[in-house]
């Protein structure tokens, strides 16, 4: 579809805008099908994200615009995707969901993204992947808590029978 450059222009303000207040993540890819990418697009719907192939001059003029540098070089050099995320809490449950696309379609590659206007690498994006969503962690957290405060209630109990049986004698 041609484009001309004012429409590539009100594209490139729109995506900055986006990107600007949206943690996304970006990636290259070859080879990859439509059913594939709709597949993708499907299991990111329940975190709340999108995902969008973009023209790379797109792509490059809307992080200059929105003040987002890359550590990469790179990343607008080949086909482009971007997953923007609406909710930021989903961005563990996000970066699982692709890497496990990458590890299914070894022609998509992540190249990095962003959180917070931060810069994201393709091994900080591994290590998001491995930590539990919020929900999981507030559930660890809620546990946690409550084997502490078994654990006092058990000691406290302990204390109080030895006090009775001290003051007894």
């Amino acid at each position: 579809m041609k484009i001309n450059k004012t429409q590539k222009k009100e594209l490139s303000d729109a995506l900055a805008r986006e990107l600007g207040d949206k943690d996304s993540f970006i990636a290259t890819f070859s080879g990859m099908k439509f059913k594939d990418a709709n597949s993708l697009r499907d299991n990111l719907r329940p975190a709340k994200s999108r995902f969008k192939v973009v023209r790379n001059t797109i792509v490059a003029h809307a992080l200059e615009n929105a003040g987002l540098k890359s550590g990469d070089a790179t990343l607008t050099h080949g086909p482009t995707a971007l997953v923007t995320l609406e909710d930021s809490n989903e961005i563990t449950r996000v970066a699982k969901e692709l890497l496990a696309f990458s590890r299914a379609n070894p022609g998509v590659k992540w190249k990095g993204g962003f959180t917070s206007k931060k810069w994201l690498s393709p091994a900080d994006i591994e290590k998001l992947s491995r930590i539990g969503s919020r929900t999981e962690l507030l559930s660890q957290l809620a546990g946690m808590l409550y084997t502490s405060i078994a654990q006092i209630r058990y000691v406290l109990e302990a204390l109080k029978e030895q006090k009775e049986e001290v003051e007894a004698k």
